[in-house]
Order: C-alpha cells, then sequence, then structure tokens
C-alpha cells in the first residue's frame, strides 16, 4: 500500500488530537489498546496500589496517579522506557477519555532466583470494560534472559504469574474484559487468556499482542488457545524481530513505523492517522531475513544446547557487570571488553560452545541475506 500524504503522529499525537473524545463519542480502538499496553511500563510502585487478596481492589484515578507522579520526581530518575511511559500518563490524565479511567491492581515484580520479571495493572475504563495490561519486558536483563528462556521452556515464570493474576485479581462483577500488553507482555495476555478458568475466559472480548514473541509449537496445539484464537489481534511494526521469534498461531497487522531497525519495537515509533494505525501490505526485507536467520539458528539447536547457550550469556553478562541493557549503551567500551574476558574466561567448552554457536547465527544470517538479494525464498 502506498502511503499518501497525510497527518500522521504517534500515540502521543493521538491523546492529543482525541483525548477530549469519551468513549460513547469514539468506541475504543486498536491506539487505546497500545497505550494502555505501554502504560504498564510506568513505575507507579506507591501510587497505583496493590493487589491484596480477598479484599476489594483499591484504586486511583489516572489524573490523581498523574499528578503523584509528577510530584514523586521519579521521572527524572527513571530508565527511557519507564519515562516515556510516565509521560504517557500524564498526556491521559489531560483529556475527557482518559483522564477519569482508573488505575488499580499494580504488580511488579523481580525474582532473581526464579529469573521472573513480571508486571501488570488493571485499567477500568467509562466504557464499563475492563482492560488488563501486562507490562514486556523491562531494563533488566533478568527480564531479557527469561524471554530467552522460552526458546526452550513453557511456562516460564511469569507466563504462571500472568495466569494467576488474571485469576486471583479481576472482580466477579460480569464486566467485559480486554486483555494486552507489549513486546513480552502480548505473549503474557495471550498465554493467560488461554489458560485462565472458562468463565473468565467467556468474558474476554479481545486479546492484543502488540510486537509480542510467539510461543513453542506445542503451545499452539493446546485446546486453551484454540478456544481464544480467534480473538487474538497481532500486531508488529514493518521491521518486526521480537515479534517474529518463535511459533504464532494467529495472522497479524503491520503497521508503519519511524524507527530504525529493531528499534521500531518501540511502541512511540508506531504511526497514527486519526483513531488507527497506518497499516502496510507487509514486512520489509530486513524483517524476512532476520527472521529466516533466527528460526533457522534455533531450529539448528538442541534443547540442551538452547539451555547452555542462554545460560552461558546471561553469566557472562551478569559477571561483567551488565544489568541494565542500558550499562551497555552508557559504558560501551568497558563493558565489551569486560564481556570479551568473561567469554575467554569461560570454561573452554562452554566458551567453544559460545563462539561456535555465535558462529553459526553470522553465518545463517549471511546466507539469508544473499537469498534475499536473488529473490529466493
Amino acid at each position: 500500500m502506498e502511503v499518501r500524504r497525510m497527518m500522521t503522529g504517534n500515540i502521543m499525537d493521538y491523546l492529543e488530537w482525541y483525548g477530549d473524545f469519551d468513549f460513547s463519542v469514539m468506541p475504543f480502538n486498536e491506539v487505546d489498546n497500545l497505550i494502555l499496553a505501554e502504560l504498564s511500563y510506568a513505575s507507579l510502585d506507591g501510587i497505583v496500589p496493590e493487589p491484596q487478596l480477598g479484599r476489594k481492589l483499591r484504586s486511583i484515578s489516572v489524573k490523581e496517579a498523574a499528578l503523584k507522579l509528577d510530584e514523586s520526581g521519579r521521572l527524572e530518575k527513571s530508565c527511557k522506557l519507564e519515562r516515556n511511559a510516565g509521560l504517557l500518563l500524564l498526556e491521559m490524565a489531560k483529556g475527557r477519555r482518559f483522564a477519569d479511567a482508573v488505575l488499580a491492581g499494580y504488580v511488579d515484580k523481580h525474582d532473581f532466583e526464579n529469573q521472573e520479571q513480571f508486571s501488570a495493572l488493571h485499567v477500568y475504563l467509562s466504557d464499563g470494560t475492563l482492560f488488563v495490561s501486562y507490562s514486556g519486558t523491562d531494563d533488566t536483563i533478568l527480564g531479557w534472559k527469561e524471554d530467552l528462556n522460552m526458546a526452550y521452556q513453557m511456562p516460564v515464570p511469569s507466563q504462571e504469574e500472568a495466569v494467576g493474576y488474571l485469576e486471583k485479581t479481576v472482580p466477579h462483577d460480569g464486566r467485559l474484559i480486554r486483555i494486552g500488553g507489549h513486546s513480552k507482555g502480548g505473549n503474557l495476555a495471550i498465554y493467560a487468556a488461554a489458560m485462565c478458568y472458562d468463565r473468565l475466559k467467556r468474558r474476554i472480548i479481545a486479546i492484543y499482542n502488540n510486537d509480542g514473541p510467539g510461543f513453542l509449537e506445542s503451545m499452539l496445539e493446546k485446546k486453551a488457545y484454540l478456544e481464544i484464537k480467534d480473538k487474538v489481534r497481532t500486531i508488529v511494526p514493518e521491521t518486526s524481530i521480537i515479534g517474529m521469534l518463535l511459533e504464532h498461531g494467529d495472522s497479524y497487522e503491520v503497521v508503519k513505523s519511524t524507527g530504525k531497525g529493531i528499534m521500531q519495537h518501540d511502541g512511540l515509533s508506531w504511526q497514527v492517522y486519526r483513531n488507527g494505525f497506518v497499516k502496510l501490505d507487509e514486512r520489509s526485507k530486513e524483517s524476512l531475513v532476520i527472521d529466516k536467520t533466527i528460526s533457522a539458528w534455533v531450529m539448528g539447536l538442541s534443547d540442551d544446547e538452547r539451555v547452555a547457550f542462554v545460560d552461558a550469556v546471561y553469566d557472562m553478562l551478569t559477571r561483567a557487570g551488565v544489568n541494565y541493557l542500558s550499562d551497555l549503551e552508557k559504558y560501551k567500551p568497558a563493558t565489551l571488553n569486560s564481556m570479551a574476558k568473561e567469554m575467554f574466561s569461560m570454561e573452554p567448552e562452554k566458551g567453544r560452545m559460545v563462539r561456535r554457536t555465535i558462529r553459526a547465527l553470522i553465518s545463517e544470517y549471511g546466507k539469508n541475506v544473499v537469498k534475499g538479494m536473488r529473490g529466493i525464498n
């Protein structure tokens, strides 16, 4: 599709354009989904009440939460991901569409022993529905380690946590539910919707996966997944990388992004026109090459090799003092030197395995680039 010249923007612009349109005037749409999916990245500890099992959920309006977050001063200290989500909350508070929406059930958990990173919250909208937002992977290496574990393990701890969260925190009031998330959060939304008990599952009207990874093939064959498959909407940017990992049982919609390469994963780069995304007919050639490369590479590894490689890389990073992805940006030369030292100080067999696996990935990428240039599928 040729994108004509038109006034486009991102989700921040959408809030400026339509923030005063309540849901009776303009019903819930795909852009609202991404806004609420991104919101769960915000640092809301002590602002949005946590769930207390056996008790009614305490809550706070978007307007009140935005004021508290602004006064806390934590935006300036947050990583880029959290800061952008916080700024999104401040923008939501300015208009009728979201200002009086109610936030509750905030959870933010990091369990290093079980290699789990999990965050979620409830958003009660003026149209009478509930949106359960699952956060994607944050800035921690721990969170990315759990993502990589999905290549050989199901369920991972955050998937089990997502089901428990949905079943234990959603009130028994019969209201209709939408579930969504960005990145890993989209995967968690699908998993939780599939695995929750039937009475709750029947209340779910839509499941949004915003550039989130897929599953091991065994998941797509489960009756529980097939029951909710038609409710899933998967949305990816044109150069999707994260969203193409593992297996997907549903089709996807492609949106235009202003980002470059993997930076298109950032939902704030997705282009909005009026009350929808700017859609494209297909993914970019770069995305297709990377997808084929990673798929072939992963398929070429046994389960034991996948486990050993992921564990070795995680150990190498943490021993080099890399606990956050932002560490790689801030201290690039020194950090890379530390990582190189750690790789070459590994046990000989483990070091050879890591280097061999990385070489296989590079080789696979080269082969797929050549195939792409020749027009070979």
